[in-house]
């Protein structure tokens, strides 16, 4: 059976190009009709956290990459590295050498972590790497590798503080749970040599290997912090969807023709690990942005509602309403391109008091100003804000009036209900706002101007 892994170490937040990661490997083992497993790697027990692992199988839930097995925490596994150690010793394919001291170790904290009967003082044990024979990987996504024996060296694998090593438990892992196809970053090729040597060392089939170019900010160097969020907790927390980001990272390296929307049962359909191209991929905000807005806007009003419901809670903003709520969704969501964006942008629906001091780029003509909304008022005021069309004929009534166009007018109202120029058309402003808001805040803009 094909069977992928995904084997975070939780050190730190999960990245986003480790997200691609598993995704990638989930894909392919769900477009086998395999099984994807999930495997922390935490042998580094001073830096590795629950708080961090928690969040990254959180995360990688929440997207719907769940493991097909119980989860493996190598950890809890450290007895079975010795023993896997200690018959590499046996049959002469590991060894004791002596800690070097010198100027880069010599701080090194060689304190036993993991008490076992294989710690000797002073030493650690290496794997005796073969060194006679080239190695040749048949890559999945590079093609034919050739790694030549002058580069292998004999890695260590149990340290002196009794802990074992990436190389060997990765191995031994690999081994126990049936792994069939290992898909992880490129940044892994250098170990790759060393790894295959174990499995032979074990007398176990090595694995199919493929490895996946890095995710590059759009500089061409490798996606860091430098280049935004690149935390897979902060694109969520912010309100991206489930749906945009699969779709976005698997079209991040991968492809289908031009086809730029997959849902996930096209994605288990059609990704094929061939279609992985051999260069970095560039990770790029915008189209993210554009994938995020495109999946809410496709959403039902109700669906939306639900969702931006939190992210009002964190703006203090109670929503009373339900109703109002959804009027105004239908007004502004094609505006923004995350969940955080749309609430932050709702907030003076629900506010009593404007402020309209809040853009200084915007400097109206008072005295004409005034004259607008004097006139506007009074027309506002002896109709029902029952129909749009009614509300948009008054306009138009008062610009005749005036002798001003649209393009006078427009913009003293928009500011004048909302504090800010970028906003829904008036009528359907107006109209959501009601009758009694909307006579407030022009009459309060008109009091501004008059007063400043």
């Amino acid at each position: 059976m094909i069977r992928t892994r995904f084997a975070p170490s939780p050190t730190g937040w999960l990245h986003i190009g480790g997200v691609r990661t598993a995704l990638f490997s989930w894909l392919f083992a769900k477009s086998q009709k395999g099984e994807f497993v999930i495997r922390i790697d935490d042998t580094d027990t001073t830096r590795s956290s629950k708080e961090y692992c928690s969040s990254i199988i959180s995360a990688l839930n929440l997207l719907g990459m769940n493991s097909d097995k119980d989860l493996v925490y190598q950890s809890k596994r450290f007895d079975i590295y010795i023993d896997k150690i200690e018959k590499l010793l046996e049959e002469n394919k590991a060894y004791y050498d002596k800690v070097e001291v010198n100027e880069k170790t010599k701080d090194t904290d060689l304190e036993i972590q993991f008490n076992n009967r294989l710690n000797k003082e002073g030493h650690v044990i290496r794997f005796r790497n073969q060194k006679e024979n080239k190695i040749k990987l048949k890559d999945l996504i590079h093609g034919e590798i050739i790694f030549e024996p002058k580069t292998f060296h004999d890695v260590v694998i149990l340290r002196s503080n009794g802990v074992p090593t990436y190389n060997l438990t990765s191995v031994v892992d690999d081994i126990s749970m049936d792994i069939s196809h290992v898909i992880r970053g490129d940044d892994h090729l250098s170990n790759t040599a060393i790894q295959i040597n174990m499995f032979n060392a074990f007398n176990r089939t090595v694995p199919q290997f493929a490895h996946l170019p890095m995710i590059h900010g759009k500089d061409g160097k490798r996606l860091s912090k430098r280049h935004g969020a690149v935390d897979i907790n902060t694109f969520i927390d912010d309100g991206y969807l489930k749906e945009a980001l699969i779709n976005y990272l698997a079209r991040t390296g991968w492809s289908h023709g031009d086809q730029e929307i997959f849902s996930m049962d096209e994605l288990k359909e059609l990704f094929t690990i061939d279609r992985v191209t051999k260069s970095a991929a560039i990770f790029d905000h915008d189209k993210l942005n554009w994938l995020n807005q495109y999946y809410i806007k496709n959403k039902e009003i109700n669906e939306i509602a639900e969702m931006i419901l939190p992210y009002l809670d964190l703006i203090n903003i109670k929503v009373d309403d339900r109703n109002y709520l959804e009027d105004i969704l239908r007004l502004g969501i094609e505006r923004d391109f995350n969940l955080k964006n749309i609430a932050e942008g709702l907030q003076y629906y629900f506010t009593e008091n404007i402020d309209y001091n809040n853009d200084i780029s915007y400097k109206p003509d008072s005295a004409l100003s005034v004259k607008i909304l004097e006139k506007v008022l009074e027309r506002f005021s002896s109709i029902e804000f029952s129909d749009k069309k009614l509300i948009n004929e008054n306009i138009k009534d008062v610009c005749q009036e005036l002798t001003i166009k649209f393009k006078d007018i427009g913009p003293v109202l928009r500011f004048g209900l909302t504090g800010r120029l970028k906003a829904p058309s008036i009528d359907a402003l107006c109209y959501v706002l009601g009758k009694d808001k909307s006579l407030k805040r022009l009459s309060d803009f008109k009091l501004f101007l008059e007063s400043n």
